[in-house]
Order: structure tokens, then sequence, then C-alpha cells
């Protein structure tokens, strides 16, 4: 009996007492059957045409190219991350108002890596803060379309950056940047663009702004350099949970330029970032709103028309010995200041995550503190156990002046892998404490982890 034929005859009994049922199953299937049919036929048709073809054999496929198992197979045999060793560019610009900086992981990466995805994870212990789990994208291009300009786009959380760079533009000895920046939700004025702490944001309304700036930089002999930087931002603030009294803040525009003064005898290569010799990292901005009165709810306003004008200033120094081919020791000095400063413009610290240049203490998450003026000193000790594995040992103390006296300590320690693929990965477990006067809070941890991965 034909196939079809016993197809149709089993559908019309799929369902004893119920032949109408079965037969309209038959109209539903009988189609699907038809070309299982013809498949069937082709698939065996070829098969004793090819009879004296070469059949695929996995074991001689092996043989020829061993595969490892498991669930992904190619896992190990891509290249996730290859690793250079380049020197930082003498006259690379600084980001502007010490936003994050994750400059070391592109430098890390040889020269036909344009595109890097970094994730990133700050995972407070215990479980009251808020967690940073998320991506961050970063790709550069050189001499775009042809010219002298260079381009960087970099997406972290809830912050976009692109910037473009011309060196030895307009003059000689003169570079110029130009920068957008978009950030949105809670995140904005936040050092990284996530999160780090939930409780110290003000989550009653949403903060987002567009900046642009413009830098120009003059190189003088000796590795000395001067900046002046004008920084047009726009605030835009949308309700989300606020009482029926609540004052929004305005609408503003703010303006901010900046004058900078740079030595820079320092050098910094790889994702390891080993530094050697001595910098030094200075500015001062004044900024102007556009207008700005009194904001909160009553009775405890926040501060009005005495923030529309600020100054926010800051001192960096750092020091770098390298001993041998792997040990390095690293201090870096940190003061940050500022005169009415508010919500927005006020000094932040805190964090464990390394590798963005934050003013990190570790222990703690990202952001954690808000001050109008701190004291920071970083230490780092790192050595190289094997090739692919390295360690990392932290110590940190931040004296907080102003509103009131605080002292933070902070330490930790790290390691660095390179895994399947060159796929480098960061482990850090950070250990601080925060003493007030006449009180002391008990110790907080945070747990980092990072990868990179880059074509």
């Amino acid at each position: 009996m034909p196939l079809f034929q016993r197809l149709k005859r089993l559908m019309a009994h799929a369902v004893p007492g119920r032949r109408g049922r079965g037969i309209a199953s038959v109209r539903v299937v009988a189609p699907l059957a038809c070309v299982c049919a013809v498949l069937l036929a082709g698939i065996a048709a070829v098969s004793q045409e090819g009879g004296n073809a070469p059949v695929y054999n996995p074991h001689e496929d092996l043989e020829v190219r061993p595969r490892p198992g498991g669930l992904f197979p190619d896992l190990a045999d891509r290249t996730w991350f290859k690793r250079g060793d380049r020197e930082p560019d003498p006259r690379a610009f600084s980001d502007v108002r010490d936003d994050a900086d994750l400059s070391s992981i592109k430098r890390g990466a040889t020269d036909d890596i344009n595109n890097i995805i970094v994730l990133v994870g700050e995972i407070p212990l215990p479980n009251t803060k808020a967690a940073v789990l998320a991506p961050i994208f970063m790709t550069n291009h050189k001499n775009i379309f042809g010219t002298i300009s260079d381009f960087n786009f970099t997406w972290v959380g809830y912050k976009v950056t692109g910037q473009f760079k011309q060196k030895g533009f307009p003059f000689e000895k003169t570079d110029l940047s130009e920068t957008i920046i978009g950030s949105f939700v809670h995140a904005s004025g936040t050092n990284l663009g996530f999160i780090g702490n939930k409780y110290e944001e003000e989550l009653r309304f949403y903060t987002n702004y567009v900046s642009e700036i413009v830098s120009m930089r003059y190189n003088f002999p000796h590795k000395l350099s001067a900046a002046f930087t004008l920084d047009s931002r726009q605030y835009f603030f949308v309700k989300r949970d606020v009482p029926d009294d609540f004052i929004m803040p305005h609408n503003h525009v703010n303006i901010f330029p900046r004058l900078d003064f740079n030595i820079d005898w320092l050098t910094e290569t790889g994702i390891d970032q080993i530094t050697k010799g001595f910098g030094l990292q200075s500015w001062i901005g004044y900024g102007v709103r556009s207008q700005w009165e009194k904001w909160g709810q009553p009775p405890a306003y926040e501060m009005g028309r005495e923030a529309k004008e600020f100054i926010i200033y800051s001192v960096t120094a750092t020091g770098g010995i390298l001993i041998g081919d792997s040990q390095n020791i690293v201090i870096t000095g940190r003061y940050k200041g500022g005169d009415r400063t508010d919500f927005l413009s006020r000094p932040r610290f805190g964090g464990t995550i390394d590798n963005a240049k934050l003013d990190v203490v570790h222990g703690f998450p990202v952001d954690s503190f808000r001050v109008n003026a701190f004291g920071l000193v970083n230490t780092r000790y790192s050595f190289d156990i094997f090739k692919w594995l390295r360690m990392s040992l932290f110590l940190d103390y931040a004296h907080v002046y102003s509103p009131a006296r605080q002292d933070i300590f902070g330490s930790g320690y790290g390691f660095r892998f390179i895994t399947i693929g060159g796929l480098p990965i960061w482990i850090t477990h950070g250990i601080g404490k925060k003493y007030y006067p006449g009180n002391e809070e008990p110790f907080e941890q945070v747990f980092m982890v990072m990868a990179a991965a880059g074509w």
C-alpha cells in the first residue's frame, strides 16, 4: 500500500468513534505528509545515485582537526582579546570633569582592535545596596574619512559619549577635542554612568542632560601642557514620584569653563596599568547656570540662588615604580573640592572598579560618597604570579573635609586572569570601613568582576 494511503487511513482512525474529526485532521496533515514523502524520496534518490561518494566520518574529522568538547566546542578556538603593550599617547586628552576613563583597556589591546565590550559587575555584601551588572561598549577609529580626526564612542550604562580629536590642529603645538555626552535617568552626574548606590541618588525625578564640550590644549616642552575647556550642558528634569508640595528644579543651561595644567612625566602601559614616573594633573572650573531657584519639599529645601554660580577644582599627583619586569608600586593622591556645589555638581568618590580611573575606595560601590571636599590616597602593589595570572593589593584612605568630617579606609586584593582566546578577566574583593566622630560603622564588602572582549 502506498505511503500516502497508509497515512490517510491512519489519521482517519486516529480518534475512535470520531470519524469526522479524523477526516478533518487528514485535511490539515495531508499536505505536510506529502512534503515529507517527497523529501524522503529525494534523499533516497540522491543516496542511490551517489553511492560511491565519500561519507562523512566524525572520527576522521577529529583526527584532522581536534576540537574541544563541551557545549560550545568553538570557544577555545576563538580569539577574544589580543593584548598589546602600547604606551599612552603623550598628547592624549584627559576626560573633562574627571569622568570615567577606560583608556587603559583600549591601550591594552593591539592596534587592529577597534571595538571592545566590557562586562562589569560590582556586587556589595551584604546585599543592602544596589549592584552594578552591565555592559560597556567602546569603539575608536583613527583618521576617519581620510582626515586628521580620531573618533571615540563609549556607551556606559545610562551615559553615551562621542568624541572627535584633532592633533596638531589648528596649530602645530595645539590639539582640539569636541565631545558630546548624553546622560539620562538617575545616573546623571555620576562618574561612571551607573546608579552605584541608589540610596544616595535623587529618585523622586529623572535627571537628564546633554553636554557639548570643546577643549584646546597647548603642548609645552618637557611634557608640560595647559588646556582650556568650555562645557555647555543642558539639564532636563522629569517628574517621577514627587509629593504634592514638592518643587521641581528648573530646566536650565550650565556653562562651565575650565583651565587645566598637567605635568606628564608618567607612562602607563597595558591592561595591567603598569605605571612608571611622575605625573601632576590640576584643574579649576567656574560654572554659571541660566536659572536656579530653591527646590525640594518644604521646609527642607535644597540650595537655590546661592548655587547659581559654583566652583570645582582638583589636584592629582601620581607616582609609579617598576621593579624588575612585573612588580609595580603606584601611589596616587588627590584633593577635590568646590564652593556652592549641590547634588548636580558635588564631587563624588568610591568604588571597587580599578580599570576606570575613578576615585576608588575598595569595599564601597561606585559613587558611594557625595561631598563638598575630600582628600584621597590610593596605593597599589601588583606582580605576576604566572604569565596568565597577576595579583594586585590595594590600600585606600579618604578624608572628607566638608560637609562633615569623615574618615574612610579601604583595602582589597584582586586577580587578573588570561583565559581562553586571550580573554582577560578581573576579580577583586574589597573591604572598607567608615569612621564618624563618636560613631563607627561595620565593615562593608564589594566583589568586582570584569571581562573584556575586542575585535
